[in-house]
């Protein structure tokens, strides 16, 4: 049997990225979507099945089989970061019709079955239901236009929230920093050379794609990048999963591909007299809390991390924007964009004869670098937001502002060694570990350099997970790379120490962990420029332990030298300052001082709540505190 097509009675999905196929090998998902197909009788050695599964496999490559419900309901828990297209037997439809209405990874169901009229009966009363099929042919027709709604729906969308002044809104910082890495890193022909082997192993027994590959890679320059890229094929599917789901391993190996498109549009758009329109629209339908934060953030700058394409039939698109809207969650959005050349430093083009399909709808593509500004949010009826964008020059204040921090903050690391900073900053520290662990088995032996921060990282990233032994495990490594190269006193050691040190605290081996931080003073001690947010991280670790020995006078001078550390930095660590200004708290408030407790209690909140990235849980300790806080000093 096809190796992405899976029987979940002798496979199951292992988690949201793979698939454990009849053979063992294990199929990645690279596109936003799978299709389970729900039948007890599937008879999969029939020439019908193979019609069958030949013919979606045109608009979708993993195909998951379930003959019960048990197996079927196994396949839907371990799904996730995914959109599901169900195909269901009449009789298994009705009696689970009301579950996969509140399912929220399923996107559509198709009723497959020959009793057409009977089954329609039951099936218009449920929203999520596109109809009573009784041939492939007409699913396959309703799944690829199903295809494009769901792609277009989960294309990223990034916002330059309104933050305090000292802090910057990482996210989107993160959206800049990726799109620089993938337009302007270097690419080399054996990367390219092994995504497309990857690409092969991940279609294998997908004969319509695996075909279209092997074109790809006999005369990828039959067909120009952008043609390729519209023809929506493995190319398009594959990036889109990438940059939504920040995959850095398929976006390390794709980027040649995503730098072909960009100098493309560059190229067109550098040479046309094109008449461009004045206005075209994208629909999309977002979630609440995206459309809260287009909300609060008008005149501010937003992204699609796409090449986007955006239609210049104001009708048009918003019928294919109400076709879509199946899910009740989803509040649907017609973005109105401005387009005027003369107020972008973004190229863009009329697609027309470069689109592969040269279809009648005539689109407009923008670079995927493109920045736009919000200028107007309305709501147009109950089911109908529309936002008015214009293009922005690369000039912008705004931008220039968050690309200055960018550089401040990141100057010396590399473009892709930037985005696993950010990660662990924005709190993805799976997704960093991800992308060190690839970085980690991707490496030149003879980068030291690289090697060392690598490991450095993954040793605060175990840390961070609580998994200590790992933590120093890796802390050791990061540490007998670089001795190597320098001295036991050299300053390029500290963050390794202050790093092994944390670790050892945590284990309880408090002396070990003193040695650690006090080697990093001494070491600052003698250096011209210190780095006070590494002195700050050792002084509030140090504090830590003597609060946890009851030493509160000790603990306390530690955090306040911490603290005026930490607020000596120009981009400060906020999370070490929330964590410094709640120990705090807790100090005064074991020295019975209530009033000095309520003022750290508050800061500690005020700056957690700034964070944008800030956890609720965090938030709700803080305000518990204070308010037990309250209740102390109203007593004394």
């Amino acid at each position: 049997m096809a190796n992405n097509i899976s029987n979940s009675s002798t496979s199951k999905t292992e988690d949201s990225e793979h698939i454990e196929s009849n053979n063992t090998r294990s199929i990645r998902l690279v596109e936003n979507f799978l299709v389970i197909w729900l039948d007890s009788n599937i008879n999969e050695t029939s020439d019908e099945y193979h019609h069958a599964t030949n013919q979606l496999q045109h608009y979708v490559n993993t195909i998951q089989l379930a003959s019960d419900q048990t197996e079927y309901i196994d396949l839907i828990k371990n799904t996730k970061d995914v959109k599901v297209f169900i195909i269901v037997s009449g009789t298994f439809g009705i009696d689970l019709a009301d579950v996969m209405q509140v399912t929220p990874q399923i996107y559509c169901v198709y009723v497959y079955c020959a009793e057409k009229k009977h089954h329609e009966e039951w099936a218009k009363h449920h929203q999520i239901i596109k109809g009573v099929f009784t041939d492939i042919e007409t699913i396959c027709d309703a799944l690829r236009r199903d295809v494009r709604r769901v792609n277009n729906d989960l294309i990223p969308i990034s916002i330059l929230q309104s933050t305090s002044s000292d802090q910057f809104d990482q996210l989107f910082a993160c959206s800049l920093i990726l799109k620089e890495f993938l337009i302007n890193s270097a690419c080399e022909q054996q990367t390219k050379n092994n995504f497309m082997k990857f690409c092969r192993s991940q279609h294998r027994g997908n004969s319509y794609q695996s075909n279209i590959i092997k074109k790809y890679q006999a005369k990828p320059k039959k067909l120009t990048p952008i043609q390729w890229y519209t023809r929506e094929c493995f190319l398009y599917s594959m990036l889109n999963r990438a940059l939504r789901l920040y995959d850095i391993e398929i976006l390390t190996q794709i980027k040649f591909f995503v730098q072909e498109v960009n100098e493309q549009i560059q190229k067109i758009y550098s040479q046309s007299d094109q008449q461009h329109p004045q206005t075209v629209y994208h629909g999309q339908n977002i979630t609440n809390d995206l459309l809260s934060k287009l909300q609060k953030n008008k005149k501010s700058l937003i992204s699609f991390n796409t090449f986007l394409m955006a239609n210049m039939d104001e009708n048009l698109t918003l019928d294919l924007l109400q076709q879509s809207q199946n899910d009740p969650n989803l509040i649907a959005v017609l973005f109105k964009i401005a387009v005027d050349r003369s107020k972008s430093s973004y190229p863009f083009i009329i697609l027309d004869e470069f689109d592969y399909y040269q279809d009648s709808d005539r689109y407009v593509l923008f670079s995927l670098n493109t920045t736009f500004q919000i200028e107007n949010i309305e709501q147009i009826n109950e089911q109908l937001w529309e936002v008015r964008l214009i293009l922005v020059k690369d000039t912008n204040k705004k931008l220039n502002t968050i690309k200055e921090w960018i550089e401040t903050k990141f100057r010396e690391l590399d473009s892709i060694l930037r985005f696993g900073k950010i990660m662990i900053d924005i709190g993805k520290t799976d997704k960093a570990e991800e992308f060190y662990k690839f970085l980690l088995e991707n490496s030149d032996e003879e980068d030291k350099d690289a090697l060392a921060y690598i490991h450095r990282k993954l040793g605060f990233i175990k840390d961070q997970k609580n998994e200590l032994d790992a933590a120093y495990t890796h802390y050791m490594e990061s540490y007998r790379i670089r001795l190597d190269s320098v001295l036991e006193d050299d300053p390029r050691l500290c963050k390794i120490y202050a790093g092994i040190g944390a670790v050892q605290r945590k284990q309880g081996r408090h002396d070990r962990a003193l040695g650690y931080f006090n080697k990093v003073l001494d070491i600052h001690k003698n250096i011209s420029k210190p780095n006070p947010s590494v002195l700050a991280f050792c002084l509030y670790n140090i504090g830590l332990i003597f609060y946890q020995q009851k030493k509160y006078e000790k603990a306390r001078k530690n955090f306040e030298k911490a603290l005026r550390n930490q607020n000596d930095v120009l981009s400060c660590n906020r999370d070490l300052l929330t964590n410094i200004h709640s120990s705090l708290s807790m100090v005064f408030n074991d020295l019975g001082e209530y009033q000095k407790a309520m003022e750290h209690a508050q800061q500690a909140l005020e700056i957690a709540t700034s964070i944008i990235e800030s956890n609720n849980e965090r938030i709700e300790i803080y305000q518990k505190s204070i308010n037990q806080l309250k209740e102390k000093i109203s007593e004394q």
